[in-house]
């Protein structure tokens, strides 16, 4: 090795370790933030699917409803005969205003909503037990007029977050929204 070559190795001992040490808190950074933010994905994909499930659930009364306004009417004296196989298509106007506008089962799918909703979340289920669900919305029918083809039951909460992301930021929303309907005509 020469004079001038040992000179330059000489002078770069220790910058690995300068650079380490001035990289290490950044990839720790970003290794954090990479983390809080598939947290906070899951949670909001978990959080969707349980309430989608909630709002296909709650439609149930609805559509037994339906099948029990027709079977009555088959039942009636002189019997009805249904102008076709699909539920749907046997139904009145007023029946359908009689399932959009009745109290009992508005107020049935909505609890039945948020009793499936409190039922299947479990803090094991979604893999914390420190997430809080506040400010639970249901609302059936949600945006319905007479000439629609389905009825929805729309559900919305919040899920706050004890994750940090940004030091002054102790807490994260998270709003979760889920719809589901069924066809009434």
């Amino acid at each position: 090795m020469n004079k001038f070559t040992h000179k330059i190795y000489r002078s770069q001992e220790g910058s690995v370790l300068i650079i380490v040490a001035v990289s290490l808190p950044i990839i720790l950074g970003l290794m954090a933030l990479v983390l809080n933010v598939g947290t906070i994905h899951y949670v909001q994909s978990a959080y969707t699917d349980i309430a989608t499930t909630a709002t296909a659930t709650a439609l149930n009364p609805v559509g037994d409803k339906m099948v029990e306004i027709i079977n009555d009417k088959i039942s009636a004296t002189p019997p009805y005969i249904p102008v076709s196989p699909d539920t749907w298509d046997n139904l009145t106007d007023d029946e359908r205003k009689f399932l959009t506008t009745d109290t009992t089962l508005i107020n049935k799918v909505e609890n039945l909503t948020k009793e499936h909703l409190q039922k299947n979340i479990v803090p094991s289920n979604v893999m914390r037990n420190d997430f809080i669900i506040k400010e639970i919305k249901v609302k059936y029918p949600y945006e319905y007029r007479l000439s629609d083809k389905f009825v929805k039951v729309h559900l919305e909460f919040k899920i706050e977050t004890p994750i940090n992301i940004i030091k002054d930021m102790s807490k994260k929303d998270i709003l979760i929204k889920a719809e589901s309907q069924l066809r009434i005509k």
